[in-house]
């Protein structure tokens, strides 16, 4: 439960003790300042959840004080209740003018006061929660809308391969040599490979926002998980003439997750590293036993990246800008999305090591099952 942190703002020190000790009873963090001045700096460094003011204070009033926090956009979310002995219906309306969101008169009740005070805290958290959960909303939105973008854009150019391809096989194959043929055939190939790639991890990632995976973790061997998934890249791997060894450290290798999602990572992760990887080169695949989990590396020796490109790649509020592989493969960024996602839901770790000319490691570590 969140900790909720009040302030109170009177220049009779006798009042404050009185409210302090009240709320300190009540689990609320309670600060306080003796005049209007001091309490505007001090919400400055230290911004509360809500504000007992005093109205009547030398130097600068109540109600001036919160004129200045409703002006400024740091402080104008934070709920005021004026706590005051000035009793005019006048006083009253100018203090919710000024923008107070209550207005409680001395000498107060002290059942009524704290009932007040945790309804407006409680006000406040809610519309705290929805600002956050649209702010959550509007950059999943970007995100989608850039997603689709490329998306959009690889799968035209993707079909466009394989349409003009496979037209000119059936309406001009007389007209081609053996050798012809074969190109034509493997440019449609590869293309009809990538779009369904991309498809899988656009389905994939669909229902994973709209919350249609069902998250069923098993007693998952990752070593045989990571044997399985390198055999289904054997057709890339080849093509690009690429070494690919897997170094196992420990003797139990089972994890707790949901495989289909760990398959999706791994799928994700060896195709990136086959993608960035120079022909006639390795990839290098650690599988560590740790005291609580187990971790994987894909590490292979290709083009790797700068601090900026990997800044760029960890930036979870947009999708990342993925530069063409050592073949001219494309990616979308999704694929790191997916990645993500997928370790979060699983409650793993996951993380990247990269220099430009030298090459990449991803990792993700995913937990054992808990005893008892």
């Amino acid at each position: 439960m969140k900790e909720f942190k009040v302030l109170i703002v009177d220049d009779v020190p006798e009042n404050i003790q009185v409210l302090a000790h009240l709320l300190n009873e009540k689990g609320l963090r309670v600060s306080y300042a003796d005049s209007g001045i001091k309490a505007l700096k001090a919400i400055k460094n230290n911004l509360p959840d809500l504000i007992l003011l005093d109205v009547s204070m030398p130097g600068m009033d109540g109600f001036e004080v919160c004129e200045e926090l409703k002006n400024d956009e740091l402080t104008a979310e934070i709920p005021v209740i004026f706590l005051t002995a000035k009793v005019d219906q006048q006083d009253v309306i100018n203090g919710l003018e000024k923008g107070a969101v209550d207005y409680v008169t001395k000498p107060f009740n002290a059942k009524e006061l704290t009932k007040r005070v945790f309804t407006h805290l409680e006000l406040k958290n809610n519309r705290d929660l929805i600002r956050k959960q649209n702010n959550e909303l509007i950059k999943l939105n970007d995100v989608k809308n850039q997603l689709f973008s490329v998306i959009s854009h690889d799968m035209k150019n993707l079909f466009h391969i394989i349409l003009f391809g496979s037209e000119s096989l059936k309406d001009e194959i007389e007209d081609f040599d053996k050798e012809a043929i074969s190109q034509i055939a493997g440019n449609v190939h590869d293309s009809a490979n990538r779009a369904y790639d991309l498809l899988q991890n656009l389905l994939d990632w669909s229902r994973s926002q709209m919350d249609n995976v069902a998250f069923k973790p098993v007693v998952v061997d990752m070593l045989k998980l990571v044997k399985q998934s390198v055999n289904l890249f054997r057709p890339s791997i080849q093509n690009k003439r690429l070494i690919t060894e897997v170094f196992p450290d420990g003797n139990d290798f089972s994890a707790f997750a949901d495989i289909d999602m760990v398959r999706v990572i791994l799928r994700n992760l060896l195709s990136n590293a086959i993608k960035y990887s120079f022909p006639e080169g390795h990839i290098d695949i650690l599988i560590k036993e740790l005291p609580d989990g187990i971790k994987v590396s894909i590490k292979d020796h290709g083009v790797g990246m700068d601090k900026e490109q990997l800044q760029m790649l960890l930036n979870e509020s947009q999708p990342a800008r993925t530069s063409p592989g050592t073949q001219n493969e494309k990616g979308s960024g999704l694929g790191m999305i997916l990645i993500k996602d997928f370790v979060a839901k699983n409650q793993g770790t996951f993380g990247i090591e990269s220099e430009k000319g030298i090459g990449s490691s991803f990792w993700f570590g995913l937990p054992r099952q808990k005893s008892g």
